[in-house]
């Protein structure tokens, strides 16, 4: 969708692309899709931000993509770690090209992928730089400095 249709920065409800490209991916033996922009360059996905290791540089899309909180949370770990990383044009090509990828969601983490399209990436098993990362962001999401724990426990009146 054009920014100018709905607004990729604000989280929305509206499906329809996602889901029509589910669908073809999926009468193509795939699991999920990657979208494009208008321009022909990487996007997102339905319910996920897509990088891409380059060089030995974490590379995620500029635009037409969720700037969401898991997305924003994997760039401040590769701050912390060491490991360049960028937010720019990322197009088709080098991302078929990159050496890993991975994808980011709230409700997924940090999320190898080890096949697009028909190329296996890593020989079939994440590479090192989306371990780290995996690894991070499990230990972040349990240090209590980055917490807000919520207290479920009902509060019966009467």
């Amino acid at each position: 969708m054009p920014p100018e249709s709905v607004d990729p920065k604000i989280k929305n409800y509206h499906w329809g692309d996602f889901t029509r490209g589910l669908l073809e991916a999926k009468d193509l033996g795939f699991d999920t899709v990657i979208l494009l922009g208008m321009e022909g360059n990487v996007a997102e996905g339905p319910g996920f931000n897509v990088f891409a290791v380059v060089e030995g540089r974490v590379v995620t899309p500029e635009s037409g993509c969720l700037e969401g909180v898991t997305r924003r949370t994997v760039l401040e770990i590769c701050a912390e770690l060491g490991i360049p990383a960028e937010v720019r044009v990322l197009p088709v090509a080098e991302l078929r090209a990159a050496d890993e990828i991975f994808l980011s969601s709230t409700a997924g983490g940090v999320m190898p992928i080890t096949r697009l399209e028909e190329r296996i990436l890593g020989n079939g098993a994440p590479g090192s730089i989306t371990r780290r990362l995996t690894a991070a962001y499990q230990a972040w999401i349990r240090r209590p400095e980055l917490r807000d724990e919520v207290d479920y426990r009902s509060r019966a009146t009467g």
